[in-house]
């Protein structure tokens, strides 16, 4: 059994590069946006970056994880768990108990993951060049 000692943060503008790497997808000012208003946690395990989340808000209202990633020798180790929930943990404390997020729908082992974290599917899109993403939604009552 490995033991990881976990710690996430919010991202600065340093850690574009490390992100990029996970998705070399996004570009600085998308990053620059999401960094200041806080909206990238970075995932570590004993120093080594595990992971990276990032959210935004549904109808800007409800918390929407648009990508959560965790590299592969990090997986099935309670990382991932503990990661979304902190995440959620944090949303809760601001007042918000709903939450969403829009996976792609071949990806079985991610579906599975949220549905094991309380998260029900509420349909689904087709988007432009054949990707598909499956909604998904879970409410977390405060009190």
């Amino acid at each position: 059994m490995v033991i990881f000692m976990m710690k996430v943060k919010f991202a600065g503008e340093n850690d574009f590069e490390l992100v990029q790497k996970l998705n070399d997808g996004i570009i600085f000012p998308e990053f620059k946006k999401w960094i200041d208003n806080k909206q990238v946690y970075l995932i570590y395990e004993d120093d080594a970056l595990a992971g990276w989340l990032q959210y935004s808000f549904f109808l800007e209202r409800i918390p929407f994880v648009n990508e959560f990633y965790l590299l592969p020798e990090f997986r099935g180790t309670g990382t991932g768990t503990l990661s979304l929930l902190i995440w959620e943990r944090q949303m809760m404390e601001r007042m918000y108990d709903k939450f969403m997020t829009a996976l792609p729908a071949d990806d079985t082992a991610l579906i599975d993951f949220f549905e094991q974290k309380g998260y029900k599917k509420i349909g689904d899109i087709n988007i432009p060049d054949n990707e598909e993403r499956v909604f998904y939604f879970k409410h977390k009552p405060l009190f």
